[in-house]
């Protein structure tokens, strides 16, 4: 066996290279350059120290391999790559089945010019898949002669075309299309001509300018075509455009050219300006602009010829034209500052040797030289405005119109000056008020008739231009005016508190707006027009401060306006209604169970602001749900009687009140307030008297003792009511419907209130008369009403409340005394009960509602890096109490109903709701062992459980010791507890729970998942140390080698 080894040595002067050949077998080192014979012990060593690195890199190999290495399955490259070939800049683009990409049959091309006609036949543009692509192939024309080029006679301006086919960006694009194709015309032509030049381009299956460059100079009289970039205009290409000779007259009358121009939208002539680049300016929508060549009258190289006066002939033959400009118009705001606005003039009508329109707006020194040079022609007549109209033509001069010819004069834009605007706000510019005064070239002034005047626009008309101003008759000056508009028979404003109204004071300059009482109503301005709030009820003084000037020109001068504000704090008149059945429903509309309006000297009751209000079933404010008709929000709601008297609450009418003698109508009778509730008070005490064993004689002697000053009766809101407008349309809108309570010694009245779940005050459902029996044990009957005082009351989310009996009135008339419930009945009233509280012999009785259900919900969330979202958890809950499973409870899982709470299933944020959940019930929730890698959680549990097994949390649904006849009244209390903690319905045993309440009785079961993604090596630091001495290792040897050879 043959073998070549090629070892380089190396020495501190020279290198030898030494080839030693072995046959099987071992052969003498042959060495060169005289080595020395020790070296041959050396390479013993040196063969030594390879074997022995060689080994150790052996071993880093085998250490590397013991390390576990883990790669991630499942990751795809979101970037999805998606190859396409593009055509090259050179060459020929290959594309499937011999069709161009993006170039087929089905796409549809666009002239670069962007109309119909496409100057030299244009480039087709196409939108592809590539992008945008200008093809300049061949024409479209089936005649196989038609030229991709269109030659005109000498006189054309050709675009040089690109290549074939490129690519070109938008701005490129836009650069080519945003171009107007300028079509000179040695005739004019008509709408028809244009329509059949367009209609023979599609016939012969050609774009316009090709149709043209074939037929145009013969059949049309086209002279060229001239395509202007629309940043530009004709004129800057003027050079180009060479005037037609005579024999291009199309007459043939060999008539000499005058002009080019072309036709507005009325058909009228305008000169195309060949010489001030600023014109000829177009719209942005223009692509195409035909001109037509003018020719004089007369004819060129005859004998007989004349010279031509060309505005001879506009007098004999004019040809109108319209110009319109914009005058820059200087004015000064009401704060002094200069400002600038434009205004639009148009004059039509002009000859057509007009080229141009000059106006120029009057400043002051202007009309105040025109206003005293014309002092007299003025008289009465105040100047507005002053502008100087002059039509010019092309040399610069001014141009009259035709001889008996008028020229129409349109200004708009006038009600942007302030003094104009504020006129014509008030009505006073109209076409029979306004003048024109016009200077004539003599210097004298005639006037002229406004045609019409609207919106800001002024029309008149005029045989002449010079200087002209317009004005004003009658002689109102704009202070005037304003004290036309300034209401002079209004005396004072009135506002509502917390309400603003607009207040516009006289027009000027340096406005100042105050209130002398900024308590009452407080002022903020914009200039002349401001703004007042008010702030509480009273009278103020807002003044007006600012600077006039009687003409533009002349010096200002302080003044000052003042206006009476009367500040109300009422926002509504409220029509007052009294039930005269006191045992009727007072939440009814029935007409037939009140009284008509009651007013006191024509007045009515007087409404706060409503904003914000509840209505039930848009109708009604019932004041049981505001807090009684003594809180806070009633006295907000209602601000007076019909009397005047400020609303404190139910009113108490002691005899001589003057409100108890207004007149008010009932059940078809008319008689006082007083009277009417005497006499209903008077009929139930009989009736009460002959129930009690007295006939009826000896109850109609001693009820004829009574006198209407020996009752005194209380009138209490009981809701707000609107829409009144069927019985009564005449009455206010809104009205306030009262119940009536009875004062006197012989009677005192029982009265039953109710307050459901959700409601904040108490309602009277059930009042009544008794007689009260001097030595006699007075008693009253419980009031029992299924429809006003239900048994059970279940809310929309399933929680329900039972009636729980009748509680007495508390010690500071306040409310229920919760601490006694009513046990027994009939319910003996005691004199003390009567007479207290003022004295207003009621006895109140309260009902009581306590919570018998409620909802809880139970939620899983499931966090943590590795936390499996998707993963469905079982779970177990039970509801038990008194050791014995619950009946009733329902439970949802969103819009599903779950059938078996013992073996349901959550994920991630899903969650099922336990409904009527009773009082005293203990909720146990358990969840199947979700793993050892999760810690478990639960609301109202500070300390995580162990997922490997299954996992309880326990809960009791206490009541709370606060009542459903609190104002703060909590919902079903739900607490966390050991398992084993005993609940009853007292929660006496949750005494040292108080602190676990579980928020809105929402259960959240968290699973938190300890794991942490696997980086791909496992962090051991054993294997690495192993390699890394090995490594270690090999290079102290192959140092310690190569310091021997150096050595040596």
């Amino acid at each position: 066996m043959m073998c070549l080894v090629k070892i380089t040595c190396q020495g501190k002067e020279n290198r030898q290279k030494l080839d030693i050949f072995s046959s099987g077998f071992a052969k003498n080192t042959m060495m060169q350059g005289g080595l020395h014979c020790a070296e041959k012990s050396s390479r013993k060593k040196d063969r030594l120290v390879k074997r022995v690195f060689a080994l150790c890199l052996a071993l880093a190999v085998i250490c590397t391999c013991l390390v576990p290495v883990f790669a991630t399955e499942g990751l795809i490259d979101p970037q999805v790559h998606q190859e396409a070939s593009r055509p090259v800049d050179d060459g020929e683009a290959s594309y499937p089945d011999d069709e161009f990409a993006g170039f087929g049959e089905e796409e549809a091309s666009r002239p670069v010019e962007g109309g119909e006609d496409n100057l030299e036949g244009g480039p087709s543009v196409k939108e592809t898949e590539w992008g945008t692509v200008i093809d300049y192939g061949t024409s479209t024309s089936t005649d196989s002669s038609s030229s991709t080029e269109t030659q005109w006679s000498g006189e054309d301006d050709v675009v040089e075309k690109p290549d074939d086919k490129v690519v070109v960006s938008g701005d490129e694009i836009k650069k080519l299309q945003d171009m107007v194709v300028y079509r000179f015309w040695l005739k004019e032509l008509n709408a028809n001509d244009l329509q059949d030049i367009t209609a023979q381009a599609q016939i012969n299956n050609m774009t316009e300018s090709e149709y043209l460059a074939r037929n145009g100079e013969v059949l049309w009289n086209l002279y060229f075509i001239q395509a202007v970039p629309r940043a530009e205009t004709i004129a800057d290409y003027s050079s180009y455009i060479n005037t037609p000779s005579s024999n291009r007259d199309p007459k043939g009358e060999l008539r000499q050219f005058d002009y080019w121009y072309t036709l507005d939208e009325f058909g009228n002539r305008v000169r195309l300006n060949l010489t001030d680049p600023t014109s000829n300016i177009l719209d942005d929508k223009t692509t195409t602009v035909n001109v037509y060549a003018a020719w004089k009258d007369g004819t060129v190289g005859s004998d007989e010829e004349e010279k031509v006066d060309h505005e001879d002939l506009v007098d004999k033959n004019p040809v109108p034209v319209d110009l319109t400009a914009k005058a820059s118009a200087s004015y000064e705001d009401e704060e002094g500052n200069p400002k600038t606005t434009t205004l639009p003039v148009e004059v039509k009508n002009l000859p057509s040797a007009a080229h141009s329109l000059s106006v120029i707006h009057m400043g002051d020194d202007d009309m105040e030289s025109f206003y005293e040079s014309h002092e007299d022609s003025f008289g009465e007549m105040m100047p507005i405005l002053g502008l100087k109209i002059s039509p010019k033509n092309a040399k610069g001069e001014t141009v009259q119109p035709a001889k008996g010819q008028k020229a129409t004069v349109t200004v708009s834009g006038l009600d942007k000056l302030p003094e104009i605007a504020a006129m014509e706000e008030v009505g006073a510019l109209t076409a029979d008020a306004l003048k024109v005064l016009h200077q004539k070239d003599d210097n004298t002034v005639e006037k002229l008739d406004v045609v019409s005047y609207e919106n800001g626009t002024l029309t008149f008309e005029t045989t002449s231009f010079s200087p002209f101003v317009l004005a004003l008759t009658g002689g109102y000056d704009a202070e005037l005016l304003d004290e036309r508009a300034s209401y002079a028979d209004e005396t004072s404003y009135t506002v509502k508190v917390n309400k603003s109204i607009q207040i516009s004071g006289k027009s000027g300059q340096n406005h100042n707006w105050s209130s002398n009482d900024n308590s009452v109503a407080t002022v903020s301005y914009d200039n002349k027009k401001a703004t007042v709030t008010g702030v509480s009820k009273g009278k103020v003084t807002i003044t007006h401060k600012y600077e006039y000037k009687k003409y533009t020109w002349s010096d200002p001068e302080e003044r000052s306006e003042s206006f009476t504000v009367i500040v109300e704090d009422w926002y509504d008149k409220a029509g007052l209604y009294i039930m005269y059945d006191p045992e009727a429903k007072p939440d009814s509309n029935d007409t037939t169970m009140w009284t008509g309006v009651v007013t006191v000297g024509g007045e009515h009751a007087k409404l706060g602001d409503l904003n914000g209000a509840t209505w039930t079933e848009n109708r009604n404010i019932f004041f049981r749900n505001i807090g009684g008709a003594d809180s806070d929000t009633a006295k907000q709601y209602i601000k007076y009687w019909p009397d005047g008297a400020a609303y404190n609450g139910p009113r108490v009418l002691e005899p001589g009140n003057l409100f108890r003698q207004t007149d008010v109508t009932y059940n078809g009778k008319s008689a006082t307030l007083e009277n009417m509730i005497f006499e209903m008070y008077k009929g139930k005490l009989v009736t009460m008297y002959t129930d009690n064993g007295y006939s009826e004689a000896q109850a109609n002697d001693i009820v004829k003792q009574l006198k209407a000053s020996d009752i005194t009766f209380t009138i209490t809101p009981h809701k707000i009511s609107k829409d009144n407008w069927e019985s009564d349309p005449t009455n206010p809108r809104k009205h306030i419907d009262c119940t009536v309570t009875v004062t006197c010694d012989k009677t005192f009245t029982a009265k039953f209130n109710v307050k459901k779940p959700g409601e904040s005050g108490y309602t009277t459902v059930n009042s009544k008369l008794y007689l009260w029996k001097d030595n006699e044990a007075n008693t009253v009957i419980q009031y029992v009403n299924d429809d006003t005082v239900p048994h059970e009351i279940n809310e929309k989310d399933g929680s329900k409340w039972v009636f729980d009996g009748w509680y007495p009135e508390n010690d500071a008339g306040t409310g229920p005394d919760e601490t006694a419930a009513i046990t027994k009945w009939p319910y003996k009233v005691s004199e003390d009960e009567l007479t207290n509280y003022g004295g207003d012999r009621v006895v109140n009785f309260y009902a009581h509602y306590k919570k018998a259900t409620s909802n809880v919900t139970i939620t899983k969330q499931v966090t943590g890096l590795l936390g499996d979202t998707n993963k469905e958890f079982a779970f177990n809950v039970s509801i038990t109490q008194n050791n014995a499973a619950c009946t009733g409870v329902t439970a949802k899982k969103g819009d599903q109903t779950v059938s078996d709470l013992t073996n349901f299933t959550l994920k991630h944020n899903e969650t099922v709701t336990l409904e009527n959940v009773p009082i005293g019930a203990t909720i146990t929730v358990k969840e199947s062992a979700p793993g050892e890698h999760y810690t478990v959680y639960s609301t109202g549990y500070s300390d995580g459980k162990n997922g490997g097994r299954d996992v309880t949390f326990t809960y009791g649904a206490v009541a709370n010791t606060a009542t459903a006849s609190d104002a703060d009244e909590a919902d079903l209390m739900l607490l966390s507890m050991d398992e084993d903690t005993a609940v009853d319905t007292d929660a006496v045993a949750l005494a040292d729970a108080t602190d676990k309440t579980v928020p809105n009785n929402a259960i959240t079961v968290t699973n938190h998942c300890t794991l942490f993604p696997d980086t791909g090596v496992l962090l051991d630091t054993l294997p690495y140390i192993v390699i890394l001495a090995v490594v270690a290792g090999g290079v102290a040897l192959l140092m310690l080698r190569k310091h021997r050879k150096e050595d040596d």
